[in-house]
């Protein structure tokens, strides 16, 4: 298989269908053709064996798998940075809360998983971050919580997904915030899907996430709203094995992206290119939490 070719796994590790592979074969980046310096920049081994790289399975619009195929604005960058690279980047579509131990017992190489950069993460996994984002909170229509704080979250049920920092955030802001009044009640999904099914069926008042996931889940259902509140604006991107010299190589390589346009009109197609946008790619590290 050629470096052109990325091949995607369910999370079981077994093969998709020729049908869906062939969906992911050659992918050309927006601006086309291999970046000599990134690829002679690459350790030997990801030149020689290719990149494996763990997806969420489960966040539209950023990363998430329908009827089989894996799509997103992620995966997409993914794929251009694989052009770019001329290196073989193999998809494992999964489930969050595996993608860091993953990581760590160096299964997966990369995990394109819209990651918040947190100091927790930071002692395992270096980021390369993709754009700045923070949470959002939506509920069904009608119900007009009206949150334009955090304080307003008291007292409420939220749906959070496992493992994501939206729950240690929010436990924070309910230990600091609610004192003397009722505190928020989180509530853990396995699924981001399970956490708005929870909202859907009023189970759960509110659902917390990424501002561009809860805009795209709302358009997509129609029935959703999502506060204009959002808290705590972070870096989110590609997790990386802390040290990994792969680690500033995707940097350079979302560089060019930004430097040619790319990284713009890809945003641009999934209609994220408002508010978060990066105009420099950076390496995050214990070293450096938020360069500037």
């Amino acid at each position: 298989m050629t470096y052109g070719m990325q091949t995607l796994r369910n999370c079981g590790g077994a093969l998709l269908t020729a049908a869906a592979l062939l969906t992911f074969a050659t992918v050309q980046a927006v601006a086309g053709g291999i970046d000599q310096k990134l690829h002679d920049a690459l350790p030997d081994q990801y030149k020689t064996n290719g990149v494996n790289v763990a997806v969420f399975n489960d966040w539209p619009p950023d990363e998430f798998v329908e009827n089989s195929e894996l799509k997103g604005w992620s995966v997409d960058m993914a794929k251009a940075m694989s052009e770019k690279l001329g290196v073989e980047f193999k998809f494992e579509a999964t489930s969050f809360e595996v993608i860091i131990p993953g990581l760590v017992s160096k299964r997966f190489d990369a995990g394109f998983s819209s990651f918040g950069v947190t100091e927790e993460r930071l002692q395992a996994l270096d980021f390369v971050p993709q754009r700045r984002e923070g949470t959002a909170y939506a509920s069904l229509k009608g119900k007009n919580f009206n949150i334009q704080s955090e304080k307003d979250l008291c007292g409420h049920s939220v749906a959070v997904l496992t493992g994501a920092w939206d729950f240690q955030y929010l436990t924070k802001v309910s230990a600091e915030t609610c004192q003397g009044v009722k505190p928020i009640d989180l509530q853990q999904f396995t699924t981001q899907n399970a956490a708005e099914l929870a909202v859907s069926s009023g189970r759960v008042e509110l659902v917390a996430a990424g501002s561009a996931k809860l805009q795209y889940m709302a358009k997509q259902t129609g029935t959703f709203e999502v506060s204009t509140f959002v808290s705590n604006a972070v870096y989110n991107g590609i997790g990386i094995r802390r040290g990994d010299a792969l680690g500033p190589v995707l940097r350079d390589a979302l560089q060019s992206m930004i430097d040619d346009g790319s990284y713009k009109q890809l945003m641009a197609k999934w209609g994220v290119d408002g508010s978060g946008m990066l105009d420099k790619a950076v390496l995050v590290d214990q070293a450096h939490p938020d360069p500037k």
